[in-house]
């Protein structure tokens, strides 16, 4: 009887007393805990030995260790895992092992417990050994030039090859592109066709290189080697009108085999529903969804033409980069595939505008020069412009969304506005949108049309400004806790991070800071927060606009795991962390989070500007005709307390003005009688308050009004003085106060 893998016989009797001899070996060895045998010198183990014959090379030692495993011999296989590991194998030898056993068993042998760390060491050895042999070139080229021998030999050799996976395949095709006999182009094409499935991805990058007869070759390779994965990259060259005919063909016939298991049936390959195959891909990779095979690095290795080399060539990249790039090229071809579809336009620019935003630096403004996304984005007109401010919103890019509504506010008009089928105008929508510079961009697209009609949304316009005008300029974190001491920790967490902290001891009180403040940019919130309680809290900063897009924190015992995570895998930007009192390895658990689910988020700079921009835009609304469409009072609190702010709060209080409610007039009423503020704003507040009083009537109390004329007498500045006057006009005096002022004139053109 021969014993697999082992040249050495034992007699089938001698098998047979052998393993009833072993029968009884105690449970716990086949169990997989370490057997007594383990514990014995080599040679007491070599008296139980059922080998006939010791082996002395590594192939016999390998030999005997799959042997012993199969036999449930533990000990013996780790005593000749150790003298293999003793003989210290070449690169070569350790190749041919892996080539006759396969990269299965060596990954089995280091799972198992028993024959550790001796199988583990044995693993990593081989791995090395073969990332070493698989990148040489002049290994795998040898390993071509063996294909024109023996059959023998040509086995062996392919064999090789296809271990030696994405970069055997890389060799080949370097081959073929230079190749011009057709013999040994067949035998180039066999070869690649033997491969494992693996080689597919590397294959495609081929299909953009620029030689048709290699293009061709590799995609009827794709064919043959049958993986769906390669689907979606052919019908481009299949059906894109520009590609030379033997390409297509290839493709087509390929795409038989994939689609349908029969080369016959090309005639059956349609081109429909291919543009929109291609777009759901792209989408999806645009999205994350995705599903990418990673290094031992946790990075893709992508496969792309390399014309310098002659060759495909892999180089390593991120998941976001690899899906980008996978994105644009499918986002391309389903628009050259469909050239009349406005929709792929649109998911071909928005693809467009995301790889160039992912290559730019955080914070960095889009790019407006010749040749840039955004200025593809104005020629292509607002119809394709709104098709993307969908696709972009779709899709979670909100950088892209805003980008489009900048091109829209240029190239558009308030036609864009209509409702249709009972559903908001894009742009519109784009004021609800989780994201505060999608809402302001589209708030700011609105406003630059100047609509004279009202339309669906039109009070959203002012609450978008009024909440950007709220931002203080830097990011704030909210930490919702009823404890005292636990809320104190949270917020030296926060400001470890970088936060301004705010505390809420309800759910309700902490929503209410993150809706009516621009600047919120982290939510703590503790597992069992009340009124609301958790699940609630997150329900209610989810579904509202103003906080859908905030990060947020839970954080709790670890007994609650599993009930919150199952919580957060509800909603978009939650996570659960353990509550820790230590603020700095709070803050580091929460820093971890932010990297992921806050790494576009709007820089300080960005935030001064939009509030800067939202008070220009009020105070244009305070001028314009358009007053009573747009309604300021939403803003009115915002701007209150902008008065205040030394470089805004001129413009703040000339806004105000064109807001009808007593407090606004009790504002301009107060910073104009206030003597430490700057006399030009002093001027402004005034002048502002004589017009409101004008426009819409005396607002101020009786006794407002008293102190404001004391506040007129007692002034000595003669700017100020006149301020005063023209307001003082503007309360309407009755006739008995007019006479007062007359009479306290001094005589003029008396004779001194």
């Amino acid at each position: 009887m021969m014993i697999r893998g082992i040249g050495w016989i034992v007699p089938a009797m001698a098998f047979t007393v052998l393993l009833a001899s072993n029968s009884s070996a105690p449970a716990q060895e086949a169990a997989g805990e370490a057997p007594a045998a383990v514990q014995k010198n080599s040679a007491t183990l070599l008296e139980d030995n059922p080998l006939l014959t010791e082996p002395r090379t590594p192939q016999t030692l390998m030999d005997a260790v799959v042997l012993m495993t199969d036999l449930a011999r533990p000990g013996l296989a780790r005593l000749y895992l150790e003298k293999l590991l003793e003989a210290n194998p070449d690169d070569e030898t350790i190749l041919k092992l892996r080539d006759k056993h396969g990269p299965a068993l060596f990954l089995r042998l280091s799972n198992d417990k028993r024959l550790q760390p001796e199988s583990i060491t044995l693993l990593e050895r081989v791995n090395a050994a073969f990332r070493k042999g698989a990148t040489d070139p002049v290994r795998v080229d040898k390993l071509i030039g063996q294909l024109s021998k023996t059959a023998a030999e040509r086995e062996v050799a392919i064999l090789q090859l296809r271990n030696a996976g994405s970069y055997g395949a890389a060799r080949l095709v370097a081959a073929l592109s230079i190749s011009r006999d057709q013999a040994q182009r067949n035998l180039l094409l066999y070869t690649l066709t033997r491969l494992n499935r693996e080689v597919v991805p590397s294959l495609l990058g081929a299909v953009e290189g620029p030689d048709s007869d290699l293009r061709a070759t590799v995609i009827e390779a794709l064919g043959w080697l049958g993986d769906p994965q390669a689907k979606t990259a052919l019908w481009h060259p299949a059906f894109e009108e520009s590609q030379p005919p033997a390409v297509q063909l290839a493709a087509r016939q390929a795409l038989a085999r994939l689609v349908f298991g029969d080369v016959k049936r090309v005639p059956d390959v349609s081109q429909f529903g291919a543009a929109t195959e291609l777009a759901k891909s792209a989408r999806r990779n645009l999205r994350g969804d995705e599903v990418w095979t990673l290094n031992d690095d946790g990075q893709v290795e992508l496969w792309n033409w390399d014309a310098a080399a002659g060759t495909i060539a892999m180089t390593p990249v991120t998941v976001d980069v690899a899906s980008i790039r996978m994105a644009l090229r499918q986002a391309r071809q389903a628009f050259e595939l469909a050239p009349n579809r406005t929709e792929l336009h649109a998911l071909y620019w928005t693809a467009l505008m995301a790889s160039e935003l992912r290559e730019s630096e955080r914070g960095a403004d889009i790019s407006t020069q010749p040749g840039s996304a955004f200025h593809v984005g104005l020629q292509l007109g607002p119809e394709v412009m709104q098709a993307a401010l969908v696709e972009a919103m779709s899709l979670g890019e909100p950088l892209v969304a805003a980008s489009a509504l900048h091109a829209l506010a240029q190239t558009g008009s308030v036609r864009l506005l209509k409702a249709t089928e009972g559903r908001p105008a894009p742009v519109v929508a784009a004021l609800n949108y989780p994201d505060s510079r999608v809402q302001f961009a589209a708030a700011s697209t609105i406003l630059t049309w100047d609509p004279t009609t009202p339309f669906r949304g039109v009070s959203r316009v002012i609450e978008v400004l009024a909440r950007a005008l709220n931002d203080t300029g830097k990011a704030h974190g909210v930490a919702i806790d009823a404890n005292e001491q636990r809320a104190t920790s949270m917020s030296s967490a926060l400001i470890e991070m970088g936060f301004e902290p705010e505390i809420a001891q309800t759910g309700q009180d902490g929503f209410k800071i993150a809706a009516e403040r621009g600047d919120v940019a982290l939510l703590l919130i503790e597992a069992n927060v009340a009124r609301w309680e958790l699940s609630q809290t997150i329900a209610n900063l989810r579904s509202d606009a103003r906080t859908a897009y905030i990060p947020i924190v839970i954080y709790g015992d670890d007994k609650l795991r599993t009930r919150i995570e199952r919580l957060a895998e509800s909603y978009p930007r939650v996570r659960f962390v353990l509550s820790i009192s230590d603020s700095t390895v709070m803050a580091k658990q929460v820093a971890a989070f932010l990297r992921t689910a806050n790494a576009d988020a709007i820089t300080q700079p960005q935030r001064v500007a939009t509030r800067k921009a939202a008070l220009d835009w009020l105070t244009q609304l305070a001028d314009r005709k358009q007053a009573s469409l747009f309604d300021l009072k939403p803003a009115e609190n915002a701007l209150l307390t902008v008065t205040n702010d030394e470089e805004l709060g001129d413009s703040a209080a000339y806004t105000l003005g064109g807001i009808a409610t007593p407090s606004a007039q009790a504002k301009l009423f107060e910073i104009g009688t206030s003597a430490a503020r700057p006399v030009p704003i002093r001027q402004r507040a005034l002048a502002q308050l004589a017009a409101h009083l004008l426009r819409h009537g005396v607002l101020l109390t009786e006794l407002q009004t008293d102190e404001f004329r004391k506040a007129a007498r007692q002034e000595t500045e003669p700017q100020l003085q006149i301020a005063f006057a023209a307001t003082l006009g503007s309360l309407q005096p009755d006739l008995a106060r007019a006479s007062g002022v007359l009479k306290a004139v001094p005589p003029r053109g008396a004779k001194k």
